[in-house]
């Protein structure tokens, strides 16, 4: 720089950027968020450069290869983590597929404020309840405010966990809610002549109690029952 004596970098508004390959794409962008935002970028910028190596990222001939990733879902999560305060669309994703990209790198690389908002941005979106199912096993989601509602949404349906829907949720998982769907929260239950009401089955005498009851198959009337508590106690929640 001709005349630089004297003139000062800006502690703040003079940013080190990075450069990554990403299949056959080049991105170059601000350094700053990877380091502070990621635990593991953090650690692959804190390693030691050996002597007369040229450092990776800070050219287009020498750029950090992010393998196994597609660059389609690295834009997704640039457009989250550079955008996510002040972005509107189309700066920011805007669909189920797009955000799930996010919650998927920034999973495995540690951006938790960027993982939040991706939760965030597919509950807005109005993921299926197999879908949360999937993407809470997936992705390691803990939230009950995530999961409670959608176990209790495919409880609470008539129809049953079919084999597709299991192998996508997983197995132990579909087995679980099965055992939760099967008991039916019957609040004063009044029974007559040797009857509860509820297909028939066989509850004793005459009486007005609280019970649950194991059903064969299932009727409309469970879809207005509430499985949170079991669903809580079966999963751990």
């Amino acid at each position: 720089m001709e005349n630089s004596k004297g003139i000062q970098r800006h502690t703040y508004f003079y940013m080190n950027s990075v450069t990554f390959l990403v299949e056959d794409c080049l991105f170059r962008v601000p350094r700053e968020p990877f380091e502070k935002e990621s635990a593991v970028f953090c650690d692959m910028f804190s390693l030691p450069q050996g002597d007369g190596n040229i450092v990776e990222g800070l050219s287009d001939e020498k750029p950090i290869r992010l393998l196994g990733v597609g660059k389609e879902e690295f834009e997704q999560l640039l457009k989250a983590l550079f955008n996510r305060r002040h972005g509107r669309p189309p700066c920011l994703p805007d669909t189920i597929e797009q955000w799930t990209s996010v919650l998927k790198l920034s999973t495995a690389w540690g951006f938790g404020e960027v993982r939040t908002a991706a939760i965030d941005a597919l509950m807005a979106l109005g993921v299926s309840d197999i879908d949360k199912v999937v993407l809470a096993r997936k992705y390691d989601i803990q939230s009950r405010a995530w999961l409670l509602p959608a176990l209790n949404e495919l409880a609470r349906r008539a129809e049953p966990i079919g084999f597709e829907e299991a192998s996508r949720m997983g197995f132990d998982t579909a087995l679980k809610l099965a055992s939760v769907r099967e008991r039916l929260a019957m609040s004063t239950t009044y029974v007559s002549q040797g009857y509860c009401g509820y297909h028939g089955y066989s509850c004793g005498s005459s009486r007005s109690n609280s019970e649950l009851i194991v059903a064969a198959s299932r009727a409309e009337s469970a879809q207005g029952l509430d499985f949170s508590n079991q669903i809580t106690t079966t999963f751990n929640l």
